[in-house]
């Protein structure tokens, strides 16, 4: 299989694909039927329900073009080809070309001994709503202004992964995988994002990208404290109340897309 977009192809064995690059084109051809591996969950940019401005993808895949890296999206102005364009990019990445997604990440991988240690969790997720999943400056040793992605796991128990800023001596690890199962990036990145986020305020309600009601991929109520939620979904299909309604939340206008191209 071949996608004919531009004329610079670039081959990527695993999947028996080329692609021009690794831009938002890239991103958008990954929704094609059979571009991905069955199962995988995707939602390609001109499939993002209205209700987000913003999209985060990362691929945590281990080989290939696309790679151990995040694109920050936005809405661009209507009568734009794509419909979007990159929110954010590393300018000193980018210094000298036209920046095709936002800069190297390290996603998660097992570590001998550590239970918790594991790849990053694939599927469409919500940024957490709740403030105190949103923490600015060092908060834990090596995490840099976390912001987490809105999952517990079947028995109940919080995900602890977030995307953060990382120590400097890590910076050389980007672009492949490295950490506990975070999404590691360096810290004026991660200054970047929380900018994004939450301006000169606080995270919640009042932050730039926060919204009235975004689509929620639990059943339970989403109550703004430490509970439990349950039942999530992970393919971003919508959820649905007894009368039909589909199931929203007050959050941030912002999807992650966590995903590998190399299965």
């Amino acid at each position: 299989m071949a996608l004919a977009i531009g004329a610079a192809f670039v081959a990527r064995p695993a999947l028996g694909i080329e692609t021009p690059g690794v831009g938002i084109p890239y991103l958008e051809e990954l929704g094609r039927p059979g571009a991905l591996p069955d199962g995988m969950a995707f939602v390609p940019p001109s499939r993002v329900d209205l209700a987000y401005s913003h999209v985060i993808y990362i691929n945590a895949a281990l080989s290939g073009p696309g790679a151990q890296k995040m694109w920050v999206i936005e809405r661009a102005p209507s009568g734009t080809a794509s419909g979007w364009k990159l929110a954010l990019h590393d300018p000193e990445l980018w210094a000298d070309a036209t920046p095709e997604y936002s800069w190297p990440v390290s996603t998660g991988r097992y570590y001998q001994g550590d239970n918790r240690s594991g790849p990053t969790p694939l599927g469409v997720f919500n940024v957490d709503d709740r403030g105190y999943r949103h923490v600015r400056g060092w908060g834990a040793p090596g995490m840099y202004n976390s912001i987490f992605i809105d999952l517990h796991y079947s028995g109940g128990r919080i995900s602890g992964v977030a995307m953060h800023g990382t120590t400097q001596s890590k910076y050389s690890l980007l672009g492949r995988p490295d950490s506990h199962g975070c999404i590691r990036m360096e810290q004026p990145n991660a200054d970047a994002i929380w900018s994004m986020f939450h301006g000169d305020g606080t995270p919640g309600e009042g932050s730039p990208l926060w919204s009235a009601a975004v689509p929620r991929y639990f059943t339970s109520e989403p109550e703004q404290n430490w509970n439990t939620r349950w039942n999530y979904t992970r393919d971003g299909s919508f959820l649905y109340d007894a009368s039909g309604e589909r199931l929203t939340k007050p959050g941030y206008s912002a999807l992650f897309v966590i995903f590998r191209d190399d299965l």
